[in-house]
């Protein structure tokens, strides 16, 4: 008699926390939850040959279930959620809640501008990378999807303009995947809209102040604030160069050591040869598990970005059934800068609530509306289903 696969529970409501900066880890590992459980059913099947068939043929219907269940995502979800040529689920909803998460820090600026641009002139035009953004239309699934195939069509030109501190899947940390420098590309074209969008809004209320300078004098208001100026490409990319070098340093410091004791055990006899020969194959085993990708990650993790850890920028911890090294740094590495992208952002934000009375004044009010958008209110007004239909059947206790 064979022991019964237990079904995980998870869950079917989306998070929402109600954070005006929401972090990916709990959307992510929603879809995790789920995206685990057909390759445990097929370990299962694969230990256990001889079940009854009517059990076995219960736990194929469910893989088949959770298999069509993704492929509806990708559609419902489409375009942040991008199927990929590997498909790998886990990876495909990382993505899509980054691209998600992005497209809110997106939308409440753009709204704000076209409000503005009631009262004053505003250019949503914007060029990034040789690229022209339309803030209007970039919302817009088609206009998303034709800027991807430009950078699909030419790959190499729009990845090589990144920074380098950005830059992975080109061999340096084991990966070379011209799909996923695709998907890498567009995401930092996206945090660069975010960056511009800021620094648009801040050059508008500028604006706004000269205008109305007589109310803005009269209401005694704060100051408009300059924005937070932070090198943080060079500071993520030393600190990477600083975590690979400890980790080689480590290996060889560990090679050293082995090189020695073997030199040594030559000259040893009895239980001093028998210790250092159990010595050596610790050295061994050490050096045969040691990854400096997996270094490197425990490590950066820890690392604070204005006190704030990288691995809390991604809201914790997410649970994976495929276990990729480099694009888990690249994950902390985007955290770090999307966070800061938009953490700027919301400093500003905090601004504009302290003027209301400016904007009131100057028949702006609505502004403030925006400022009280949820991550949750805005994945309802552009569709996103805050449910998912899944509902496995129940399987029997025993066989």
């Amino acid at each position: 008699m064979t022991t019964t696969f237990q079904l995980p529970t998870f869950n079917t409501e989306l998070p929402c926390s109600g954070s005006l900066l929401p972090t990916k880890a709990e959307y992510v590992q929603f879809y995790n939850d789920i995206a685990a459980i057909p390759s445990q059913l097929k370990v299962y099947l694969s230990q256990n040959p001889d079940i009854d068939l009517d059990y076995k043929k219960q736990l194929e219907d469910i893989i088949e279930q959770i298999e069509e269940f993704f492929e509806l995502q990708s559609e419902i979800l489409s375009p942040w959620w991008t199927k990929g040529q590997i498909r790998d689920w886990q990876k495909e909803a990382n993505d899509a809640w980054t691209q998600l998460i992005a497209e809110f820090h997106m939308y409440v600026p753009i709204k704000m501008m076209e409000l503005i641009s009631k009262i004053i002139p505003v250019n949503f035009n914007i060029s990034i990378m040789g690229l022209s953004i339309d803030l209007l239309r970039i919302l817009e699934k088609e206009e998303q999807e034709s800027i991807k195939k430009q950078i699909t069509d030419e790959i190499d030109r729009f990845y090589n303009l990144i920074p380098e501190a950005y830059q992975y899947y080109k061999g340096e940390f084991g990966i070379i995947c011209n799909e996923w420098k695709g998907k890498l590309t567009w995401d930092y074209i996206k945090s660069e809209i975010v960056k511009a969008c800021t620094n648009l809004l801040h050059s508008l209320f500028g604006k706004l102040i000269d205008k109305f300078k007589d109310i803005w004098d009269a209401l005694g208001l704060p100051s408009l604030p300059a924005l937070l100026e932070f090198d943080l490409e060079t500071w993520i990319r030393e600190q990477i160069d600083t975590l690979k070098k400890q980790a080689e340093d480590y290996i060889k410091d560990l090679q050293k050591q082995l090189e020695t004791l073997e030199n040594d055990a030559k000259t040893l006899v009895g239980d001093l040869k028998k210790e250092a020969q159990d010595k050596i194959d610790q050295l061994k085993d050490d050096i045969q598990n040691f990854s400096v990708n997996s270094f490197i990650i425990e490590m950066l993790k820890e690392i604070q970005l204005f006190g704030v850890s990288l691995l809390d920028l991604l809201g914790g911890e997410i649970k994976t059934t495929v276990i990729v090294g480099e694009v888990q740094i690249e994950d902390l590495v985007r955290a770090a800068r999307d966070w800061f992208t938009q953490w700027q952002k919301e400093l500003f934000n905090q601004w504009i609530k302290k003027i209301k009375s400016f904007l009131d004044a100057i028949g702006l009010g609505a502004l403030m509306d925006l400022l009280t958008l949820t991550f949750c209110d805005f994945l309802k007004l552009i569709g996103v289903p805050m449910s998912i239909d899944l509902q496995l059947p129940e399987i029997p206790n025993g066989v």
